[in-house]
């Protein structure tokens, strides 16, 4: 138990570490490999790559139940259910894999079918060459998720991270290297084939040497087979949206308005994923709370409570980003990615206003999933992601990597904003009008800020890269004190207050 707790404490460490690594690399690495790989090929590679998560489908949504099974065995000190389950999931992953390589080999056959109209016909040649191998790679990593889900259910959290940061490091390291002998977007998909080679052995080796688990194969009972079926529904559902928000736009702009079109719309999106990391850290933490909550019966203005808690707190942080993007955002994608991506700006803000709808929400997913409600939530996303796929076919042949980004903004607005929040409010009985009367009010200051800030960007242009860091600090500055003084409530001022007491404390005893 001590041991577990250990590696959970470490663990939640090194999570930590590996979030800020993984903030500050792409930061660092994708100006670099922008330049090295060049705006067609760059959308070639997020081309292929939107494609081939089409594949991650064949899994049926396994993910989460292989670790529920595995965790509950093990509980129960049930070595041969965990063997069976690990035998069972190895060879449904392992099919699975084989599945992926027919699948992906035809769609690497009808690439020019697909894309004859957005692509000319060099890009299709080397489309062809990134689908193949990409294909590879995901058959690959099918079996090898089986593995990682083993040594989670184990909790061995240490090894885990270890493993997840030293992924986050070494894939630019390898791209930049594959760049560097000039091997462009083809070199970059066959790193990451050579590292799912080098992770596979180790995480094997770690599963039959270290936790001394083999995989058992046998007859499982139909009942128990239904139930992890039914379990992984609903996990399907989700992960067939996010592909039909996040990868369905870019397979539409390579079949008609090009790679470069795709590249563009790939570095506006790329801001959505930052926002939505910062949002889950703060909610991601609070689903066991929730959790116990409805398990206790707890009332509806608890809920309420805790369902504007966690949004101010989230939009505290999503303001001041979508706010501060809005005015430095041209700047930042001018220095960071160059002016062949201007209008990745545009992108961005049309997809980050509506996302911040859910992500300021997401306390709502814990709550009806707790309470067993979250079947019309899977429903409503399913049916508005189709909606948002057909509109996107018709608006791109017109309007491009905006149109698409538009289409998107507007069916969050709708599934999100409004669907949801009704169903919040009807059914969760969740005081919606009072949320909104709460985050309504801490909108003053970063609107004021955002609209004075435009103002003054429009007379006085930022020339330097120092100018530029120097009018992003002083514009943090300003928002933290002025929320400080005119916002924030006794409980998020002594979120502050607290941190900062202890640090003052250290430093008077070391004096």
């Amino acid at each position: 138990m001590n041991n577990s707790r250990s590696q959970l404490r470490i663990g939640v460490i090194l999570s930590y570490i590996n979030l800020g690594i993984s903030f500050i690399i792409p930061f660092a690495y994708t100006p670099v490999m922008l330049r090295m790989l060049g705006q067609s090929e760059y959308g070639l590679y997020s081309l292929a790559n939107s494609v081939i998560n089409y594949l991650t489908l064949l899994t049926f949504g396994f993910g989460s139940t292989v670790i529920r099974y595995l965790s509950k065995y093990r509980a129960e000190n049930n070595k041969e259910g965990v063997q069976k389950t690990f035998g069972l999931f190895l060879s449904l992953y392992s099919i699975a894999a084989l599945l992926v390589l027919v699948v992906g080999i035809i769609i690497s056959f009808n690439v020019e079918g697909i894309f004859h109209r957005g692509l000319t016909g060099s890009e299709i040649s080397k489309i062809y060459i990134l689908v193949l191998i990409m294909t590879f790679n995901t058959a690959l990593s099918f079996p090898l998720s089986v593995f990682s889900s083993v040594i989670t259910s184990y909790e061995r959290y240490l090894y885990r991270k270890v493993i997840d940061m030293f992924s986050t490091v070494a894939a630019p390291i390898f791209n930049l290297i594959a760049l560097y002998l000039g091997f462009a977007s083809v070199g970059m998909a066959l790193t990451s084939t050579i590292l799912q080679f080098i992770m596979l052995p180790l995480n094997m080796g770690y599963c039959f040497k270290v936790l001394k688990i083999v995989p058992k194969f046998g007859r499982i009972a139909p009942s128990l087979l239904r139930e992890m079926l039914g379990f992984s529904f609903y996990a399907f559902i989700g992960t067939l949206v996010d592909l039909l928000f996040w990868s369905t736009d870019r397979v539409i702009l390579g079949m008609f308005a090009g790679s470069i079109s795709v590249a563009i719309y790939n570095v506006g999106a790329s801001f959505n994923s930052i926002v939505m990391n910062l949002s889950t850290s703060i909610s991601g933490v609070l689903t066991p709370k929730i959790t116990g909550m409805v398990v206790t019966n707890a009332g509806t203005d608890q809920l309420t409570e805790l369902f504007i808690r966690v949004g101010r707190l989230q939009y505290l942080i999503i303001a001041l980003v979508i706010s501060g993007f809005t005015v430095f955002g041209q700047s930042f994608i001018y220095f960071w990615a160059g002016a062949e991506y201007a209008d990745s700006y545009w992108i961005a803000i049309l997809t980050l206003f509506p996302l911040c709808i859910p992500l300021i929400q997401n306390t709502g997913l814990s709550i009806v999933t707790a309470q067993n409600k979250h079947k019309f939530r899977s429903i409503t996303y399913l049916v508005v992601a189709i909606l948002n796929v057909i509109s996107t076919y018709i608006v791109v042949p017109f309007m491009g990597n905006i149109g698409a980004a538009l289409c998107s903004g507007i069916s969050y607005i709708l599934g999100h904003g409004v669907i949801m929040n009704l169903y919040y409010y009807r059914v969760t009985r969740i005081n919606i009008p009072l949320f909104w009367k709460n985050i309504g009010l801490l909108s003053f200051i970063p609107g004021g800020m955002m609209i004075i800030g435009l103002i003054l960007k429009h007379y006085y242009l930022i020339s330097s890269v120092s100018v530029f860091l120097i009018s992003v600090i002083v514009y943090v500055g300003i928002y933290a004190v002025l929320m400080y003084i005119f916002c924030l409530n006794d409980y998020e001022k002594s979120i502050i207050k607290g941190p900062l007491q202890k640090v003052i404390g250290v430093l008077r005893k070391r004096k």
